[in-house]
């Protein structure tokens, strides 16, 4: 942590002084015990509590890239707005690690943690008017497949559909990740951005997916062997697909025998083959509050025309559904 109360009930915020200045006990502005001041060849300097049994706000050390992390964000956001290092909310009991601007707590989560716990500290936050974004270290970023813990971690904007925020401490790089679809093997396509730490104003990059901006697009490919894979996958009763394949039975279908022509790839939560047998379920993502029906119905009537040569934003279905309603 970056941050403690002196004797005196002051707030010390370490990135604001030199380790000279540093005299007497230092202790923690959520559970009052005692902190030590560290600072070793690796971490930037920190405190660090003697004992975390009496604070349930730091259930573990934190890594070089969480302290580092929270150090260039502070130092970005403090050139352009007003910014709060680990500010302890009493009223919600929670200590986000960046507050901006009194209203926008930024979580910059390094580690995993349970989707139950994501949701306590999401929902209140947005109880208590707070809006959250979290930004993903290193060992949450997206690879080629989505998790659990991270499709309630994705954001929803009509321009730019879901997308996701990762930070990239070695190369000193904020990561857009925006568009994101899955083919039906759960393999993830999404359009990339990177902005340098310390460009411009972060916040505005922040709002960036929210924008009104060009028209963004992504090519989308053919899957040749998805047949042999889909057969593949019944053969070893995949629960997955043995669910799809009842659905199929009960409308005197079967996917053994369905052709599967040109690409088979939706927005996130989205499944096409179950979109085809009964009424469309929604995926319910935690950080989002719009309703992505209305997307997913748009973007599925574009799939049924055969022509989903690119993937575009959800504006762009909407667009599209009210001129042929007009025609």
């Amino acid at each position: 942590m970056l941050t403690a109360i002196d004797e005196n009930n002051k707030i010390i915020n370490l990135l604001e002084l030199d380790r000279k200045e540093l005299t007497g006990k230092f202790y923690c502005p959520s559970c009052h015990s005692e902190l030590l001041i560290k600072n070793g060849q690796i971490k930037v300097l920190h405190f660090a509590h003697k004992s975390l049994k009496s604070c349930n706000l730091w259930l573990e050390n934190e890594s070089e890239q969480h302290l580092g992390l929270k150090k260039i964000l502070y130092q970005w956001f403090k050139k352009t707005d007003k910014v709060e290092i680990e500010r302890y909310l009493p009223e919600l009991n929670q200590r986000p690690d960046l507050l901006v601007n009194d209203k926008i707590a930024i979580e910059i989560q390094c580690s995993h943690l349970s989707i139950k716990r994501l949701k306590e500290r999401t929902e209140n936050y947005k109880a208590h008017g707070f809006k959250v974004l979290w930004l993903m270290g290193k060992d949450l970023w997206l690879a080629e497949q989505v998790t659990e813990l991270q499709k309630n971690l994705v954001y929803f904007s009509e321009n730019r559909g879901f997308f996701y925020w990762e930070l990239d401490f070695q190369r000193k790089k904020l990561r857009l990740k925006s568009l994101i679809h899955e083919d039906l093997r759960g393999r993830i396509i999404c359009l990339q951005e990177e902005i340098p730490f310390g460009k411009g104003r972060l916040i505005a990059h922040l709002r960036l997916p929210y924008l009104a901006q060009k028209l963004v697009k992504i090519p989308t490919f053919t899957d040749p062997k998805l047949s042999s894979f889909i057969r593949q996958q019944l053969y070893y009763q995949s629960p997955k697909w043995m669910k799809i394949q009842e659905k199929y039975y009960q409308k005197g279908e079967n996917l053994l025998t369905k052709k599967f022509e040109g690409p088979y790839i939706a927005p996130l939560g989205l499944n096409l083959l179950e979109s085809f047998t009964d009424k469309m379920t929604i995926t319910t993502f935690t950080q989002i509050d719009q309703n992505v029906k209305l997307y997913y119905e748009n973007f599925f009537i574009n799939f049924q025309r055969n022509s989903l040569e690119m993937l575009y934003p959800p504006r762009f279905y909407a667009i599209m559904g009210k001129q042929k309603k007009e025609k």
